[in-house]
């Protein structure tokens, strides 16, 4: 599969009906960036927004994937609905792998915090930094999971065309446990328990 080749398929189509990178956006629920990323071949849509820009474009979905319009779409050897499945296992799989990464870096953070709060001296305060520094790393580890899970969740909201801004709750829960953790608990692990 040729993404650069699929990627100027997609600006084509975009510029036949005379649109912007940001109308195109609006239609398909995701950024002017994410459509930049998918014109010029360094990302490309997930299975079902790839269904969705062929409906919109009156296409096969093969003649995406193959970066071209064919006169008429050859009845399928098997061939073509390999690359759609190889495709969709490429998107699994690079969501699996940036799951995994946020889950290590989350799991880290809170062994690094437990091993510092049990063994470390409280009157330490390169204890108490590196406790903080660990409670920092689970926070974004959190906050990088939020957003990417949100960024999956934009399928559901295309399809029950929903008006909401994209990822502004979970956004705001992100700030706010990002607001507690750095008012509450970072100074109380840098100034120590008094008593």
């Amino acid at each position: 599969m040729d993404t650069v080749k699929i990627g100027a398929f997609l600006r084509e189509l975009r510029k036949e009906k005379n649109l912007t990178q940001e109308q195109l956006a609006d239609v398909f629920n995701v950024s002017a960036r994410t459509v930049s990323r998918w014109e010029t071949g360094s990302n490309m849509p997930d299975i079902g927004i790839l269904v969705e820009i062929a409906d919109y474009y009156q296409l096969d979905v093969r003649e995406i994937l193959n970066g071209e319009r064919n006169a008429a779409v050859a009845p399928d050897d098997g061939s073509n609905l390999k690359e759609v499945a190889e495709y969709a296992d490429k998107e699994k799989e690079k969501m699996a792998v940036k799951a995994r990464i946020y889950a290590i870096a989350g799991i880290c953070g809170m062994f690094i915090f437990g091993l510092i709060r049990a063994f470390g001296s409280s009157d330490s305060m390169i204890c108490r930094l590196i406790a903080s520094v660990a409670l920092i790393l689970v926070y974004a580890a959190l906050a990088s999971s939020l957003i990417y899970t949100s960024s999956r969740l934009q399928t559901l909201q295309r399809k029950l065309k929903s008006k909401i801004r994209k990822n502004l709750v979970l956004i705001i829960v992100t700030i706010c446990i990002g607001v507690i953790l750095l008012f509450t608990l970072v100074p109380m692990l840098l100034i120590g328990s008094t008593g």
